[in-house]
């Protein structure tokens, strides 16, 4: 086996082998947990951000499970588009224009589940709220966005704990607080032009009363 093909095969998040630098890729995997919700968003361009974009590329996504889907371009958004997939532990997106190619896999989190505050349950706002929420794979993801709609909270989190605290300061009380959860595997495709960015993100929200 040749050292070019074993830096190929040897990656926990990326698998990304070949690709010509020469297009920009931001593709963008997301699911609630349910098919309908599934869905893909790949923008593709010409060498930077700022380039011209391009309609003309053939784009793929294959999962772990999920047969090789083309995506078709989308005119109202500018972008390449699925959606009503099954959600996969991995998904691997080909971007091809000519001899320009672009290929990586993200692994996926497993979808997420809010476990603390329960929905329609209460939290007194004296004692803060402590969020919590599991994966179904039982593996932490590498970014986690957290919001609260009435509150004013958005962090992201670095590290995947499967827990926050908010202290009670910027609690408000209210029948209806929801609190947003995302967790995402994000990795930078070798094959694309500096930027590009590929994304897997799996979400859950619920309601809960503050008092």
């Amino acid at each position: 086996m040749t050292r070019g093909l074993v830096l190929c095969l040897t990656s926990l998040l990326l698998t990304a082998c070949g690709g010509t630098g020469t297009l920009y890729v931001t593709a963008r995997f997301s699911s609630d947990g349910s098919t309908p919700s599934s869905r893909a968003r790949v923008t593709v361009r010409e060498a930077a951000s700022y380039g011209g974009l391009v309609t003309d590329a053939q784009v793929s996504v294959t999962g772990s499970k999920m047969p090789k889907t083309g995506l078709p371009f989308a005119m109202m958004s500018n972008d390449y588009q699925a959606s009503g997939f099954g959600w996969d532990e991995s998904l691997r997106l080909e971007v091809v224009r000519g001899n320009d190619r672009v290929e990586a896999t993200v692994q996926s989190p497993g979808f997420t589940v809010i476990t603390a505050p329960t929905q329609d349950g209460t939290v007194v706002k004296a004692n803060g709220l402590l969020v919590t929420w599991r994966d179904a794979g039982n593996a932490p993801a590498n970014i986690v966005r957290l919001r609260l709609e009435q509150a004013d909270v958005d962090v992201t989190l670095a590290d995947d704990k499967f827990q926050h605290r908010i202290g009670a300061d910027p609690l408000v009380v209210t029948d209806r607080e929801s609190v947003y959860l995302e967790r995402s595997n994000e990795i930078a495709p070798e094959g694309g032009a500096p930027g590009s960015v590929i994304s897997a993100t799996t979400t859950h929200a619920i309601q809960f009363k503050v008092e």
